[in-house]
């Protein structure tokens, strides 16, 4: 079929939205320059499934006593989940809604729950939160309770994410170490390095209704024919992007070439109408670039990905639309992890969930409002599976309010672990980093009388 003729200008167009790309000119980091961690020997990897929009994390962990489940019932309404739908978890009093690989995983040691996490600063009480003194900024905001998670830091607006400073202490840092394989992130920006963000295919050239060159070698040379041009302007932010581009086709060229020798993996969970990649190719993707880690250049031997599964925001038809969520996560997971345990990989490979916020306990409708704390899940062979980390509040309602100390009169639930505490016990794992260096990534550690929760 005859293609499109292109002109340069509807090139530049093409290049701007290419699949495989580093979302920053500059490279912003903190004022801090910490001792490298030790050069690695073997290989880990961090997997971060981001569940935007605010996951009803109430509703994906329930309580299963009689007494419990009761009081749940009359706090959430209309939107309890039915008893008889929930799946236990071995000697927790809780069990799960929808997911049942999850299940068997928790069952048998290969997942954790962390019960209760949120953006803080420091621990804080129901007191000083209905008076008003209380951090973060913003809290019920989409936009800004994502930058806190993904930046770790609840107290002053960050120019780098969490991910970011992580690698930036790694002796091993280099290109392909901080990966997203749905766009650009809070969480990995900001680096000594910019990310590697790769959107569907590795050459989308034809998705834009242009006929492919004959190779993706011509491709990439035609690219680098049309950004040279602007590496020689006299202007430096045009000269900037330029050069990033160059290195962006270089990028793809390299993942290209590595990624021929990897599984073709096929993960086949599906949800309709779901926008953007599928996540169930996102950690399809993921696990093929794992696979090949060893081929890419430098050799990574620490990477973090970053892969999100859209839709959360459930103001409305929550009982229609969160238990397929839920199905949909639980199956890809299940994907994922199958394909660690099939590359031998399990142990070296953990991967864990993240969102905005939690939601209220009270209905809206038939729909939630944004919440605070929530429920995180962590998979993976080093995983210490089978447990509850943390502390779920007692969901108990009284004439005029909550027995917790936990639960506000509007039915948000404050967190009793913070974001810094489970994202430092990852990243400990991950880099064996020193209490200094952890402290270096997650500035209000200190501020909590645990810094790390042990669950890995």
């Amino acid at each position: 079929m005859k293609g499109k003729k292109i002109n340069r200008r509807d090139f530049l167009k093409l290049q701007a939205s290419l699949a495989l790309s580093s979302s920053s000119l500059l490279s912003i980091l903190g004022a801090f320059s910490p001792l490298k961690a030790e050069e690695p020997t073997d290989y880990k990897a961090l997997v971060c499934i981001f569940l935007e929009g605010g996951n009803d994390a109430f509703n994906m962990v329930v309580p299963t006593s009689a007494a419990a489940y009761s009081e749940y019932a009359k706090i959430r309404g209309d939107l309890s989940v039915p008893m008889e739908a929930l799946l236990p978890l071995k000697e927790s009093g809780y069990g799960l809604f929808n997911m049942p690989a999850l299940q068997e995983m928790f069952n048998s040691d290969k997942l954790a729950l962390v019960a209760n996490v949120g953006t803080l600063d420091r621990p804080i009480t129901k007191q000083e939160f209905t008076s008003g003194v209380y951090n973060p900024p913003q809290l019920f905001s989409h936009i800004d309770q994502q930058k806190q998670w993904m930046t770790a830091n609840s107290n002053v607006i960050e120019d780098s994410g969490w991910a970011a400073r992580a690698a930036y202490i790694l002796s091993n840092n280099n290109d392909f170490t901080n990966i997203s394989v749905d766009g650009s992130n809070f969480m990995q920006l900001g680096g000594e390095m910019a990310p590697l963000e790769i959107t569907g295919t590795i050459n989308p050239f034809k998705n834009y209704g242009y006929s492919d060159p004959d190779s993706a070698l011509a491709f990439d040379e035609i690219l680098h024919q049309i950004i040279q041009r602007e590496t020689e302007s006299e202007h430096m932010l045009v000269r900037a992007y330029a050069e990033n581009r160059v290195k962006n086709i270089d990028y793809r060229t390299s993942v290209s070439e590595a990624l021929e020798a990897a599984p073709d993996l096929h993960f086949t969970s599906t949800l309709e109408n779901e926008p953007g990649v599928p996540l169930a190719k996102q950690l399809e993707m993921i696990a093929r670039l794992i696979s090949v880690h060893a081929q890419l250049p430098n050799a990574p031997k620490r990477q973090i990905f970053f892969a999100r599964l859209h839709g959360f925001d459930h103001h409305a038809l929550q009982m229609r639309d969160h238990p397929l969520k839920l199905s949909y996560l639980d199956n890809a997971m299940q994907e994922f992890q199958n394909a660690m345990e099939h590359m031998q990989l399990s142990e070296q490979v953990t991967t864990f969930t993240a969102s905005d916020f939690g939601r209220s306990l009270v209905p809206n409708g038939n729909g939630t409002d944004h919440g605070w704390g929530g429920h995180a899940l962590v998979m993976g062979g080093a995983v210490k599976g089978g447990e509850i980390y943390g502390d779920i509040p007692e969901l108990k309602s009284l004439s005029g309010g909550y027995s917790s100390e936990y639960i506000t009169e509007s039915g948000r639930v404050i967190p009793t672990t913070s974001v810094e505490q489970y994202l430092a016990t990852l990243a400990a794992w991950f880099g064996s980093y020193s209490s200094t260096q952890l402290e270096t990534i997650f500035p209000n550690l200190n501020s909590f009388d645990k810094q790390t929760l042990g669950f890995i």
